[in-house]
Formats: structure tokens, sequence, C-alpha cells
């Protein structure tokens, strides 16, 4: 991060920030292709071979095509993207924090969560899962005496170019060879690495291209043979003596008898109607749900989590699948929280003279699984039974429940009263409340025959334990 370059441009200005793509008006109106459009194996080893030499253009117009065209691709991405946004979030100070390293992280809390657009945003970064990177464009502006984003824009991945030289460097495409560098603390670049490989290689659009293809493919065959399904062919004969004119007006016939059901041809012409060979849709089917099956793997990690094949959906494997969802959920949540440390949040506090390399907080967002309360404070129990310590911040940690803050109202525990407790403390008479029971009244009669503690009934109400 160059602070010193970064703090020129900032302050020349009174209350807001110059973007990169100011005053270039066409640099993102290019229009787009759709190579998808005829796609075919040649035509995919084509894209990405000018992808490995910095030229993505095409690769990244395939990608985006991928995912408007394909529904279950969408979904299943959807799902992943989505998962992200479900987590709490919280910018955390240093270890071993002091009073003011908390109070900066608090802040910066804050005004993060008070950022327009930063869901959005947040969704916008997760492009990066297909794509293999995502470039978000902040603009800055001064509110009172602070500097913050107060907007965020998505830039397209055809936007950008990679050096032969560097292709892990990710530049602005402005026609020149190597790209322009983009400038410091005015991107938030996300890189997303589902698999090794320079950044234009690093997405899992790589892998799915395939399935897309091959998908598409068996779709296309299917839509064919559906059309032609049952009918019969329609086979015109003509004599070779026929003209021209003559072969032509059997052609309009036959077409004529396919749509209308009727027609007239030349009585030197003859139309054969030939019943076509029995067939069935189960082979097109069948290569669709392979490939959606495979999609749903490369994606989430499994299949039961997305569909059921009513043969192998136990409870027992969807819980395994969906735990191999929660670890890419994980892995996501990490990569994103690295990016919006660095790349936002580190930002934001240089520009309010807040930040401090070597004790800087973090963003961090909260992975922990949902926890079953009773079970975890059994074990709890029963390992000091056996003489473990365990801390108050291992169980605060392990349960989600926050230890206590000064200031803060604390429950306390509800405890019964003794039945010898009534008389030490003044001749008071009944028991502690117990929720969802009514205390017992004065003079029940139980004393006098002969019992200390007993169940007292009064009315219809069943009391707690008395003494009197």
């Amino acid at each position: 991060m160059d602070i010193k370059t970064a703090f020129k441009r900032f302050f020349r200005r009174d209350k807001t920030q110059a973007m990169q793509s100011d005053g270039d008006d066409f640099l993102y109106m290019d229009s787009v292709g759709h190579p998808s459009t005829g796609l075919d194996i040649q035509r995919v080893y084509a894209l990405f071979s000018a992808a490995e030499q910095g030229d993505i253009q095409a690769q990244s117009d395939l990608f985006t095509d991928m995912e408007e065209r394909d529904g279950h691709l969408f979904a299943e991405l959807s799902k992943r993207k989505r998962a992200l946004l479900t987590l709490p979030f919280a910018v955390k100070p240093p270890p071993d924090a002091t009073e003011t390293e908390k109070k900066v992280a608090a802040e910066a809390d804050w005004w993060l969560r008070q950022l327009p657009g930063l869901r959005e945003m947040l969704m916008d970064m997760l492009d990066a899962i297909g794509h293999g990177f995502s470039c978000t464009e902040i603009q800055w502006s001064q509110k009172g005496a602070l500097w913050l984003p107060s907007a965020f824009h998505k830039r397209p991945a055809r936007a950008f170019t990679m050096p032969q030289t560097d292709l892990n460097s990710i530049r602005l495409n402005r026609g020149g060879a190597d790209g322009e560098p983009l400038w410091d603390m005015g991107w938030i670049v996300h890189r997303h690495k589902s698999k090794s490989g320079p950044v234009a290689q690093s997405g899992l659009f790589r892998v799915l291209v395939w399935t897309y293809l091959f998908k598409n493919l068996s779709a296309r065959d299917w839509a064919q043979f559906l059309n032609l399904y049952g009918l019969p062919f329609r086979i015109g004969k003509y004599d070779a003596s026929m003209t021209d004119g003559e072969r032509l007006n059997l052609l309009r016939g036959i077409r004529m008898l396919a749509r209308e059901g009727g027609g007239i041809i030349p009585n030197t012409a003859e139309i054969q109607l030939v019943s076509p060979a029995a067939g069935q849709s189960a082979p097109f089917f069948d290569m669709v749900s392979w490939c959606e099956k495979v999609q749903s793997k490369v994606i989430l990690g499994g299949t039961l989590t997305s569909q059921a094949d009513g043969q192998s959906s136990t409870n027992a494997l969807g819980n395994v699948h969906n735990e191999i969802r929660h670890d890419l959920l994980v892995g996501d949540a990490w990569m994103v929280s690295e990016t919006l440390t660095q790349q936002l949040l580190w930002p934001v506090l240089v520009m309010n003279g807040r930040y401090t390399p070597e004790r800087a907080p973090h963003f961090e967002f909260d992975t922990r699984e949902q926890v079953d309360l009773e079970r975890l404070m059994n074990v709890v129990i029963k390992a000091q039974a056996t003489g473990f310590d365990i801390t108050a911040e291992w169980v605060a940690d392990k349960s989600g429940i926050p230890l206590p803050q000064d200031g803060q109202t604390i429950l306390k525990p509800v405890t019964r009263q003794l039945p010898g407790d009534a008389g030490e403390a003044g001749g008071a008479v009944g028991a502690a409340v117990v929720p969802g029971r009514r205390t017992a009244a004065a003079g029940c009669g139980a004393a006098a025959a002969g019992r200390t503690s007993h169940r007292c009934r009064r009315g219809n109400a069943v009391t707690a334990d008395c003494a009197d």
C-alpha cells in the first residue's frame, strides 16, 4: 500500500475523491460478446489459451453467459454466495488489546456497519468464486471529519487484463499492452483461489465450463428429439425429368404437409411417409442429470444438499454433505475477511489517522456452528467434576454466550430456600419462589400434622414446598 501517493491524491480535494475510471465514459461501455453461442470444444480451448496469455475478455464473457443461461449453475452459486451474507461479522482488536485499541476497533466496526451497499458489495466480491477475481472501485467522500467510502462500484471482469510478464497482476484494460496499474486504496480486488494457478485459471468456471458445454449440447439434442418424436418422416420422390420449379413445389408440399397437415404437389411427384425408429428421451435426460450433479459437487462439495436421487439420500449422508458445505463457507469467509481487512478496513483507518501497522484490528466473520447448549454444559460440569480447569472464556467461545461487560445486567440463578431457612430469617413463612409455581401461604396446617416439608395445596393450585 503506497500511503504517500494515496494521501497526495486524497488531500488535493475538499470533500470527494475522484475514481480511477472518472473521465473515461467508454471504459465499461464496450459491447459484451456472447461466446456461448455456437460453443464447441475447439472454441473453449481457444478462449482458455487467450486467457492464459493475459487476454481474459472472451473468457469472462463466456463465464457471464454460463451463470445467466444455466439455471442450476446459478442456483448453486447463489447458495454459496448468500451463505456468507448470513454470517455475523465484527472488527476485532489485536490480541491482548489495550483500551485504546479496543476503542479503535469499536469505532471501525461502527463505521463499516454504516457504509451504504456493504451487503451488495460482499455479493459482488464473491463473483471471484467463479471468475477467480473480482474488482470493486471505491468512491470516497468526506463526512464531517471522517473519510469513508460513499459507494462501491462493481466493475466487470472483462475490463481488466494481466501482463504476460506477470499473470497474477490485475490491471485496468485501457488498450495498452500491459494495462494500467490500479490505484492504491481505490479498489477492493478480491482473489478467490478455487484452484491453483494464475488468476485467470483459478476460478471455478474453468472447471464448470465442460459440464456447461455437454449439458447444453444434450439439452439441444433433447429439444430436437422432442420436436420430432413420434412424427413420421416425409420423403418426396421426383422424376429425373422434373424441372427445378417442380422440385421446389414438391418441397413446399412436404413442408405444408408437416405444418398444416395437407397440401398440393404435382401429379408426377410422390410423397412417402416413413415411420421413425423407436426412441426415448432418457439418454438425454441422464446426461443433463449427470452434468448437474457434477456441478453441485464442484460448487458445494456434494449433491444431497441440492437434490435427492431417491436411492442414496439418507439423513446421515445429507449431514456429511452439509458439513462439507460448511467447510467451504468457512474457507470463503476466511478469504473474504482477509481482503476486507487489507483493502477496506485498513484504508479507512489510514484515512482517519487510526492505523497502527503492528497493532491494527482485523475484519472477522463468525463461522461457528450452532452448539447444543445443554450437551455442552453437561460436558463442562462432568469435566469440572473430574478435575479439569475450564475457563469462562473457553465456555463463552464455544457456546456463543458473550462474557458480561461493564454496566450490563447479569442474570442471577434461581435458588430454592431450605425448610429451616424461613425461621432463621426472622420467622418469614414460605419458600423462595420457583418459576411456574405460587408460594404457600401461612397457616396451611401441615406442621400440626407433624410434617416438616410437604406439597401444599390451596384450592386448585399446587404451591411450592412449605414448612408451616
